[in-house]
């Protein structure tokens, strides 16, 4: 057993996008969010096999629409997903075979092959890699009747995101661990933390953002837009 796996997550909703359907599907400069993603897990050198995790209801959907992009169809399995993120990613996980897993959030479009490879970079360290960028912005607490709280120190702070990289033969136990959970984590490395194992970091890049809201959407085609034009 060896090699990396990419985990492509796409079953979150389109209910802040205002669409009937998962996020990853939404049109994005005429083709649907996720294969941005996926092109690019496809072609990185040093990943194996790419895992697309759609709603159950939707798989032969999605196999239809990936089956026209000929330059990555042949290359991307669909697995059903589950009803939380956390089962989703359990069955991209199980139908992987290599060492490791790189699990990513199908709605953040650009991600590189540098954010990548740092991720990978770290797998030497740690048996969890997560993504991370600086939080730029000030940030405070809330405090009662309207009022702000405390300034929190933001040199301590990263936000974090996807790409995350798992040494799967620990990951897959893991999940076990939710049932004994107040509430699901939000990502799977809060899994390898509850078990005391050591969760390293990379730096990612601000490129890399989630569209999460129409806002981040039209944020999106106007980076393709521009690309295309500097073309």
């Amino acid at each position: 057993m060896t090699g990396i796996d990419a985990v492509i997550v796409g079953a979150g909703s389109g209910t802040r996008l205002g669409l009937p359907i998962p996020k990853a599907f939404a049109d994005l400069c005429g083709k649907p969010i996720v294969c941005y993603s996926l092109k690019t897990f496809v072609n990185h050198p040093s990943v194996d096999s790419t895992i697309l995790v759609v709603p159950p209801v939707l798989a032969e959907e999605a196999s239809r629409i990936i089956g026209k992009h000929n330059d990555f169809a042949d290359k991307v399995r669909i697995v059903a997903g589950g009803a939380e993120r956390w089962e989703s990613v359990r069955n991209g996980c199980a139908a992987a075979g290599g060492d490791w897993v790189l699990v990513h959030d199908a709605a953040r479009p650009f991600v590189s092959n540098t954010v990548i490879d740092a991720v990978l970079e770290k797998r030497n360290d740690f048996d969890c890699v997560i993504t991370a960028t600086p939080v730029v912005d000030t940030v405070r607490t809330i405090a009662e009747g309207g009022r702000c709280g405390a300034t929190v120190d933001r040199s301590a702070l990263m936000r974090v995101g996807t790409p995350q990289l798992f040494r799967r033969e620990r990951l897959t136990p893991a999940f076990e661990l939710i049932k004994d959970m107040p509430s699901a984590p939000t990502d799977e490395a809060a899994l390898f933390e509850r078990l005391g194992i050591d969760v390293g970091y990379s730096w990612g890049s601000a490129m890399n953002f989630k569209i999460t809201d129409k806002a981040d959407l039209e944020t999106a085609r106007a980076i393709i837009a521009m690309a295309a034009t500097n073309a």
